[in-house]
């Protein structure tokens, strides 16, 4: 069985002054004062599309909903972790065997140690010899 994959009209990498171009630093970060890169370390955000060595981009401008995956200091470390709303509380997931959920108080920004929203994840398909972490 094959399967069609529509596209779009592909666009160069490299461009000249006077030819129209993707910016891609403007379809990554529409915020850029309130936006910031981060480096993913580990696995346990694949089920969520975030692979080890990914690039996030974590936008603090952005307003957490339920579902969202969001970055939290919390006790002196950042912690990349989905949210979710019960009720009235905002928790967030636990990634691995044995640990709880945590408890954060949106209603509160500076209590709650939400630092942002991962708006983006870019992650490599293919290896390449080019590639630096």
């Amino acid at each position: 069985m094959l399967a069609e994959l529509p596209l779009g009209q592909p666009i160069p990498c490299s461009v000249s002054a006077d030819e129209e171009g993707l910016d891609l630093h403007g379809a990554l970060v529409p915020h850029p004062t309130c936006s910031f890169y981060m480096r993913v370390s580990g696995h346990g955000l694949r089920s969520h599309g975030i692979h080890d060595g990914d690039l996030l981009v974590i936008d603090r401008s952005v307003e957490p909903r339920s579902g969202d995956v969001v970055i939290v200091a919390h006790r002196g470390v950042f912690l990349l972790r989905p949210l979710r709303r019960e009720g009235e509380q905002w928790l967030l997931e636990p990634q691995r065997a044995g640990e709880g959920v945590i408890v954060l108080d949106l209603e509160s920004f500076d209590r709650s140690g939400l630092f942002g929203v991962v708006a983006h994840a870019v992650h490599h398909l293919a290896r390449s010899p080019s590639r630096r972490r």
